[in-house]
């Protein structure tokens, strides 16, 4: 099932993340990102600019009154896709993440206890949407992993039907930003607003000295084994968000990025495809986790989601003193960044708990890491609750 009408269609053809539970009820050309507005909590958000650039592209295709969304749709030509590359092969990214890596290793050593924001378990439930129901499709694929037949770690193409939950609640991302056009993963989490999509901090801002994002388009189960790899055509962002300790800092430890959608037709993302549940403060160690991403290294192309599992360690600890990011053994690379970590999952629904932020080595890698959701996690996803 599709949401595109017949002139999204046109747009589609141009192209070819004790227990306090939660009860829950056109762009000017481009120019540099306004200054963040920050909250008094450590979030911050900037408009989702489109380029003019892609705002040319759009009128060319679908007249002087295209929508952003056909405008994104006619700017992502098959050649730009193709062209756009990881957003961890950002050279602002890459020198964070060294710096990062240095400043752990230096707290490591002296026995620093990093800043915290833990508090008690709190959760946000998923829902189904126009296009699916809250059974549990695909659950025999989580069984047989489970079972052994894959092992923790390794990285496996789950083969989700594009009409299914699993892939229709995650999907990828292209965005330019400082000149160049990246790609990275996402998915759709529930709220009140229903309009957000969750991913790396880094896929939505450069981190310390780096700007908003442009050109942000998510195409829900992207997969270029379909003659139209965007069946659902393709979501335009109303504004990015995420931590101030990321686009001050490039603090990995919230590597967390939300991009609140437009409407598409007439219809917000969560109501038209539903969006998984959300979940914090679960505990740095033995939290089982299902990651995806749609990895572009290691003889993949990211043309299709991929996934891998395993349980949660803190990627250091010393004594009664550990990091703030989490890791599980995952083969997941470039290309995967700020995709989902679901925990609780039944092969269709669960809840978030992490995006894909870092590896431990860029050539082989065997853990992928998440910045800790803890209440900072829980303080980006109340920003964008009602939006």
């Amino acid at each position: 099932m599709s949401i595109c009408t017949r002139r999204s269609w046109r747009a589609a053809a141009v192209v070819a993340t004790i227990v306090a539970a939660v009860t829950l009820p056109a762009a000017g050309a481009s120019a540099a990102p306004a200054p963040a507005a920050a909250d008094t909590t450590g979030n911050a958000r900037g408009t989702s600019q489109v380029s003019a650039t892609a705002l040319a592209a759009g009128r060319a295709a679908f007249g002087a009154d295209a929508t952003k969304a056909e405008a994104l749709a006619a700017y992502w030509t098959p050649a730009r896709m193709r062209a756009a590359v990881p957003a961890d092969l950002n050279p602002q990214v890459r020198a964070a993440a060294k710096t990062y890596s240095a400043t752990i290793e230096r707290q490591q050593q002296a026995g620093e206890k990093p800043a915290t924001n833990d508090g008690p378990q709190r959760s946000a439930p998923g829902t189904t949407g126009r296009v699916g129901t809250l059974t549990a499709t695909g659950r025999a694929s989580t069984q047989a992993l489970a079972g052994g037949a894959i092992a923790a770690g390794f990285v496996y193409n789950p083969n989700f039907a594009y009409n299914t939950p699993a892939a229709y609640t995650q999907g990828k991302v292209f965005f330019s930003m400082g000149g160049a056009g990246y790609v990275c993963s996402a998915s759709i989490v529930n709220s009140e607003g229903a309009d957000q999509v969750w991913t790396a901090g880094h896929c939505v801002h450069g981190g310390q000295g780096g700007q908003w994002a442009t050109n942000w388009t998510f195409v829900p189960a992207y997969d270029d084994d379909l003659a139209n790899p965007a069946p659902y055509g393709y979501w335009s962002a109303s504004y990015l968000t995420s931590r101030t300790a990321w686009i001050n800092s490039s603090d990995f430890s919230q590597d967390f990025g939300v991009a609140v959608m437009n409407t598409l037709n007439g219809w917000h993302i969560v109501n038209y495809f539903g969006g998984q549940g959300i979940t914090v403060n679960k505990g740095k160690s033995g939290t089982f986790e299902y990651a995806f991403g749609y990895t572009s290294y290691g003889g993949y192309d990211g043309g299709n989601v991929l996934g891998c599992y395993g349980s949660t360690s803190p990627e250091w600890d010393l004594l009664i003193t550990w990091s703030q990011t989490v890791q599980i053994p995952c083969g997941l690379n470039r290309g995967a960044s700020g995709g989902p970590w679901w925990t609780g999952w039944n092969g269709s629904w669960g809840y978030l708990n992490g995006v894909n932020s870092r590896v431990d080595s860029y050539a082989s890698p065997t853990v992928v890491r998440t910045g800790y959701f803890d209440d900072d996690a829980w303080s980006l996803w109340t920003y964008n609750r009602y939006a």
